[in-house]
């Protein structure tokens, strides 16, 4: 078993949700630990973690006994409904903030 779909869209709402603060940010670390996944951490476990998440736009990159995750909203393919909330997000964060992302 390895990331799903549903773990990559949980990043990206996460992310979504930051951009909606004081700093707006639109780029979003995060670390996965791959032994939840499976005891003995496996090239394939690695390559199909990060096949799921070079699929959705977002990079991915081992370290130790996990992997290291970046949302940039910038880049990342978002379904229909992240793109509603990234579009609210950007207009919150514009007028509450003057913030220009």
């Amino acid at each position: 078993m390895a990331l799903t779909m549903r773990q990559i869209d949980d990043f990206i709402d996460a992310a979504l949700d930051r951009l909606s603060s004081e700093h707006g940010v639109t780029i979003s670390r995060f670390y996965v630990d791959l032994r939840s996944y499976q005891q003995r951490i496996t090239p394939r476990l690695v390559e199909q973690c990060v096949g799921i998440c070079e699929a959705r736009g977002l990079y991915a990159e081992r370290q130790g006994d996990g992997l290291y995750v970046v949302v940039d909203l910038n880049t990342c393919f978002l379904n229909p409904s992240q793109a509603l909330v990234f579009s609210t997000a950007l207009a919150f964060t514009r007028s509450q903030y003057g913030n220009h992302v």
